[in-house]
């Protein structure tokens, strides 16, 4: 509407500027040149063309505005109006024409195709976006699951984590670790209330025999048991840990008096001494516990467990199923044991053992009939050392295995040489300690060793004792008829001290009993010691073993070990263990004179 009117008052102004000039124009030019007269008719016929050229310029001009109107104001309300109802991208304007306007249409049309060819991808990608936004919503619904889940198990994982750093996986006790803290916090609070604790170590033993025997997994229910028995035991707010194998410690808060922890201890020992059944099998459990007291035996976390763990070693090398308490004299023999443990290591290697040689006398003929060789250490400050003191060390540390096969080499080289010197020949008895017997090449070891040195299986004894062959009998049988297969005589040491039952006496392939001496001792006047002599003589001979009686000392001894058909004896009556060029002297002397006191 506005481009219309404008047009309109264009040409309405220009049809006006074009009347005042002819009009103007016309009366100046008559004025100047026609007379008056002529001047009126003029003007009359001026006025009267000037009126026709007005109307006719009306008429034209309406004419034009009326063609406008129709060919190009119409047209563009139109198209104004096209424009103006466009509700939907995808409709578009009358472009009909070969003008300017339809041009105009053409330019809007093509304005729309852009704008719907836009829309279209932008349609396009927004679909395409928000599918990806879905995918990634879903993706991240995911992650979030997965990252809650992972979040739990890692939390799960932590409390398990925890659970294996404070606690031990088979008994679900505190462990070394856990217990360490606890005890550091003990010893803090105990310190600030002037009180007094106890920390007992505790010990199984031989219970490796049971892992041996049956495996880790019934050893493991032992332990489980013995956990159990062992917290039963204690008060509430005592802490019992388990610091790896059949190792246990005890802290023991807030005690009034120091024999408080013996209580404790023989409650822990009956425990123990209860029978443990496994599936099929009936276990005797013993322990050995060692007692510290804060802060009388140490004030440190170090000094109490290291005290405790002495006292406990104190008790197994007792012999095991007792306790002790930590004394300061422990800490000197420790220091002792760990210069003694050092020294035997050099021992080995500087040729530092020599062996000995107790005679048996045959009491049927009163000959020497064998020899036993036991072990000496020629110390080179503290001179020469008893088995007793050094053994139980090599055992401890493993170096028991080159000593006996040194002890065993020698033995049979020795009574080789005697035999090639014109000596009648005699056997040779040489002590297998557990762990030698239980090692798995035992026999190929004992086979090698006769190879090397020449000596005829025969003259060759081993002796085991009591509680080694029934650690694990069936273990023992397999190894016993390997040795006796190759000719070797086998005896049972120390018969009467440990639990060998008479069942399992007869399947083992023995050949000897030795009575312990600790039953000789009393001969003649223990009156139990006469029975229980006499019982094991009878009952061997039955089973067609002979008989040692070691630790005779007098000649009541031997007389009533001689009428009760003993077959042998060995004891400082008839010699003390000697030295190889002495024991030689004793095989010419000995025969004879012992024969005449039997006479």
């Amino acid at each position: 509407m506005k481009l219309r009117n404008k047009v309109l008052a264009a040409i309405g102004l220009a049809w006006v500027m074009l009347f005042i000039a002819a009009y103007t124009g016309s009366r100046v030019f008559l004025l100047l040149t026609i007379p008056r007269t002529i001047y009126l008719t003029g003007l009359e016929a001026v006025h009267y063309y000037l009126a026709s050229f007005a109307a006719l310029g009306v008429i034209f001009t309406m004419l034009i505005i009326w063609l406008l109107h129709v060919l190009i104001i119409k047209r563009l309300e139109r198209l104004d109006s096209e424009v103006a109802d466009i509700n939907a991208i995808a409709e578009r304007v009358d472009a009909s024409g070969d003008d300017e306007i339809a041009s105009v249409a053409t330019k809007i049309n093509s304005m729309m195709d852009i704008i719907q060819a836009s829309h279209s991808e932008l349609e396009q990608r927004v679909e395409q976006r928000t599918h990806e936004l879905k995918e990634t919503t879903v993706q991240l619904k995911q992650e979030i699951t997965e990252r809650r889940f992972i979040e739990k198990e890692l939390m799960n994982h932590k409390e398990h984590l925890v659970q294996l750093a404070h606690y031990d996986n088979l008994t679900a006790l505190p462990n070394r670790v856990f217990f360490n803290e606890i005890l550091n916090k003990a010893l803090s609070h105990a310190t600030r209330q002037c009180k007094e604790l106890a920390v007992l170590f505790v010990d199984l033993d031989r219970f490796k025999n049971i892992n041996d025997a049956l495996g880790h997994s019934t050893g493991d229910l032992v332990l489980r048991e013995i956990a159990n028995r062992f917290g039963t035991a204690l008060r509430a707010g005592d802490i019992l840990a388990r610091l790896g194998g059949d190792e246990f410690i005890i802290l023991l808060n807030d005690i009034q008096h120091p024999k408080f922890a013996s209580q404790v201890a023989e409650k822990l020992l009956q425990a123990c001494a209860k029978p443990v059944k496994i599936h099929a099998h009936e276990f005797f459990i013993t322990a050995s516990i060692g007692i510290c007291i804060f802060p009388h035996d140490g004030s440190s976390l170090e000094d109490l467990q290291k005290n405790a763990d002495m006292a406990m070693y104190k008790a197994k090398r007792l012999g095991g199923g007792i306790f002790r308490y930590f004394t300061k004299e422990m800490n000197i023999e420790a220091h002792q044991h760990i210069q003694l443990e050092s020294a035997l290591r050099k021992a080995i290697n500087n040729d530092e053992f020599t062996l000995y040689y107790q005679p048996k006398l045959n009491l049927e003929d009163g000959t020497i009939t064998g020899v036993e060789a036991l072990i000496r250490w020629n110390h080179s400050e503290l001179g020469i050392i008893s088995p007793s003191k050094f053994i139980p060390l090599a055992e401890e540390t493993g170096l028991i295995m080159q000593i006996g096969e040194w002890v065993l080499r020698q033995a049979c080289k020795t009574t080789k040489s005697w035999q090639e010197q014109g000596y009648k020949p005699i056997s040779v008895a040489v002590n297998l300690s557990p762990k030698q017997f239980r090692h798995q090449d035992i026999a190929k070891l004992v086979a090698n060793v006769l190879a090397t040195t020449g000596l005829e299986p025969k003259y060759l004894e081993l002796e085991i004792t009591e509680t080694t062959i029934m650690d694990n009998v069936e273990a023992a049988i397999n190894i016993l008829s390997d040795i006796k297969s190759m000719g070797i005589e086998i005896s049972v040491d120390d018969f009467g001290t440990g639990y060998t039952s008479i069942s399992y006496l007869k399947q083992f392939p023995i050949n000897t009993l030795k009575i312990d001496q600790s039953f000789i001792k009393g001969i003649p006047h223990n009156q139990n010691d006469l029975a229980i002599t006499s019982a094991v003589i009878a009952m061997a001979h039955n089973l067609g073993i002979k008989v040692v009686a070691e630790g005779v000392e007098t000649m009541e001894q031997l007389q009533y070990l001689a009428d009760h058909q003993c077959d042998m004896i060995q004891g400082y009556y008839i010699s003390s263990p000697l030295p190889e060029h002495k024991v030689i002297l004793q095989f010419a002397k000995l025969g004879e004179t012992v024969e005449g006191m039997l006479i």
